[in-house]
C-alpha cells in the first residue's frame, strides 16, 4: 500500500480520519507516518568500536578496566554524561570537564580509524520507508562529527531531520532529543516511532510520548522491556515494516 504523505495542522481532522482508516485496514498493527531511528547500534553496527574505544582509553588513561556491557547500557547518553557516570559507578572522583573533554577526544580518534559498517537490511528499510512518503529522521547522542564520518550521503539523504548530541541540551534518557525529532518532522507524537537498541534511548523516546520498537543487538531483551516491542534481530524489523507498508 503506498500512501501520499500530506501535511496537515494537529487539529485538521482529514489527518484523523485518514490514519483512522489505515490502522482499521493494518487490523492488529498501528500506522506511523514517521520513524526516528537512533544511529548506533540501530543503523550502523558500530558500538562494539564505541565500547572497545572507551574501555582503550579508561584502561591506558584512568586505570580503569570496563567490559563492553559497561558501554552498551550507557548508549544514548552524550559522551561526557556517560563518561562521568561510570566515575561514579566506580566509586571514583569525576575529573574537571577539560579532562572528560580530552577523554572523548581520545576516544573518538580511536573510534575514526574504524570503517563502520551499515546494518545490511537497514538500506532496503531506509528505501520502503522513503518510497511510501514515510518521514525518515534520526535521533542520536552522537557529536555530528560522528554522524558525518559513519554515514555517506546515500544513506543521509533519506533522513528529514538529523538531531546530534550538538543540537541538544539533555541527552538520551531524557526525552528533549526525541522531542525535537517529532517538532522537526512535524508531526503529532501519536503518528510517529522511534527505533531503538538501548534502556537509555527507550527511556527518551517513551518520556517523549511516542511509541518505541527495539532491536537486540547490543544487550538482551531484559534490558529492553520499556520498548513497546523488541525484535531479535533487523530482518524481522524489516519484515514487520513490508508486512506494515507493503513491498516497495
Amino acid at each position: 500500500m503506498q500512501v501520499a504523505r500530506l501535511v496537515f495542522s494537529d487539529g485538521d481532522a482529514w489527518y484523523t480520519i485518514l490514519t483512522t482508516l489505515l490502522n482499521m485496514v493494518m487490523i492488529d498493527k498501528k500506522y506511523y507516518w514517521g520513524i526516528l531511528f537512533d544511529m548506533d547500534g540501530v543503523i550502523v553496527d558500530s558500538m562494539r568500536h564505541h565500547a572497545d574505544g572507551w574501555r582503550t582509553v579508561f584502561r591506558e588513561n584512568c586505570g580503569i578496566e570496563l567490559s563492553r556491557e559497561d558501554i552498551f547500557k550507557r548508549e544514548g547518553m552524550s559522551g561526557l554524561s556517560s563518561i562521568v557516570d561510570i566515575f561514579v559507578e566506580k566509586g571514583m572522583a569525576v575529573p574537571a570537564e577539560r579532562e572528560l573533554i580530552e577523554l572523548r577526544e581520545k576516544k573518538l580518534e580511536l573510534f575514526e580509524q574504524n570503517e563502520i559498517q551499515l546494518f545490511p537490511e537497514m538500506r532496503g528499510i531506509l528505501e520502503l520507508l522513503d518510497s511510501k512518503n514515510i518521514g525518515i529522521g534520526l535521533v542520536t547522542g552522537s557529536l555530528r562529527r560522528s554522524v558525518q564520518h559513519v554515514l555517506k550521503d546515500d544513506i543521509l539523504r533519506y533522513f528529514e531531520a538529523v538531531i546530534t548530541v550538538d543540537d541538544i541540551s539533555l541527552g538520551k534518557p531524557h526525552p528533549e532529543p526525541y522531542l525535537i525529532g517529532i517538532e522537526r518532522l512535524g508531526m503529532k507524537k501519536k503518528y510517529v516511532l522511534a527505533v531503538e537498541n538501548a534502556p537509555m534511548g527507550i527511556a527518551s523516546a517513551k518520556g517523549a510520548g511516542i511509541d518505541c520498537f527495539a532491536v537486540e543487538t547490543t544487550l538482551g531483551g531484559d534490558y529492553l522491556n520499556g520498548a513497546d516491542m523488541v525484535f531479535k534481530n533487523h530482518r524481522d524489523l524489516y519484515g514487520y515494516f513490508r508486512d506494515l507498508y507493503g513491498a516497495p
